[in-house]
């Protein structure tokens, strides 16, 4: 089982819409995928509520309950991919990175959200100290018009943490249209803008992959 991660310590900078069309396009390749909503705020349950995702949707979140029972139950979850959609606090951050392979780090055009992606750097790195396994990040320009000069030195500004930087994913209206009918873009935007964006992150996301394990 792999284990993709979706960790940013500010909300509001698109992980849940990440999550689930990340898991769409993964399943869409004919891999086998669940989806952990790790945040009390269900926004991935939400989504998953009308019934039209091709993977499952797990509530599993840390409230009240002790790291290692939450990464059991995780764990026990049968899948070729997990995608975590994870809260946006430092207890949950670590734990869910902790679990990781790959953790997916998506960031705006916007200075807060550039402090928060360095706090999340810093809690990958403090996990990375501690485990032999190497785990991949991936830095992801999230909601960003690369014809905007805010854009573009976004992407330096995340270079200069030292990891991968994927392919920008832009603001579109198909993202909310898909959360609207209950659906990742694969399914409601197949071939589109949108969904075009999102098969070039999961082509960096394998390709990410491959590099950790040869």
């Amino acid at each position: 089982m792999t284990i993709i991660t979706v960790a940013q310590q500010k909300g509001g900078v698109g992980r849940t819409t990440l999550s689930v069309c990340l898991a769409g396009e993964l399943s869409r390749r004919n891999y086998d995928v669940a989806l952990v909503d790790g945040d009390a705020q269900r926004s991935s349950s939400h989504w998953a509520a009308p019934g039209n995702l091709e993977f499952p949707v797990y509530e599993i979140n840390l409230e009240n309950v002790s790291i290692g029972s939450w990464a059991s139950d995780v764990k026990k979850i049968s899948a070729d991919f997990v995608v975590i959609d994870t809260a946006p606090n430092e207890r949950h951050l670590g734990a869910s990175i902790a679990l990781a392979d790959i953790v997916l780090v998506p960031c705006t055009a916007s200075g807060l959200d550039l402090e928060a992606t360095g706090r999340t750097m810093s809690i990958v790195r403090a996990v990375r100290s501690r485990r032999h396994a190497p785990m991949a990040v991936v830095l992801v320009p999230n909601r960003i018009d690369l014809r905007t000069l805010e854009g573009q030195q976004l992407e330096e500004e995340l270079r200069g943490f030292g990891e991968c930087v994927a392919p920008a994913i832009s603001s579109r209206t198909a993202f909310l249209r898909a959360f609207t009918s209950g659906e990742s873009v694969a399914t409601s935007t197949a071939g589109g803008a949108a969904d075009r964006d999102i098969q070039a992150l999961c082509d960096v996301v394998q390709r990410e992959l491959k590099k950790i394990r040869r």
